[in-house]
């Protein structure tokens, strides 16, 4: 019996300035873990932190409205 074709997730590149520690961190966990990629750690760890947000909220967020406001936030 074989299973049918999974449907290709479709993917996006953003950029985010992180802190170097936290940049080293991940490639030391990576380096260390046979399979993992960057790209898997994050994806894994932004959908946790996600569900744990949505699980305090009690739901879902709804889709936004609007498109975010890029660069830098205006210092008050």
């Amino acid at each position: 019996m074989t299973q049918p074709p999974s449907t290709p997730i479709t993917r996006a590149r953003i950029t985010a300035t992180l802190p170097v520690e936290l940049i080293e961190r991940m490639r030391n966990a990576v380096y260390w873990t046979p399979g993992l990629t960057l790209t898997e750690l994050i994806a894994e760890a932004v959908a946790e932190r996600l569900d744990s947000i949505e699980a305090q909220r009690g739901e879902p967020f709804p889709p936004r409205q609007g498109n975010l406001k890029t660069g830098r936030p205006i210092k008050s």
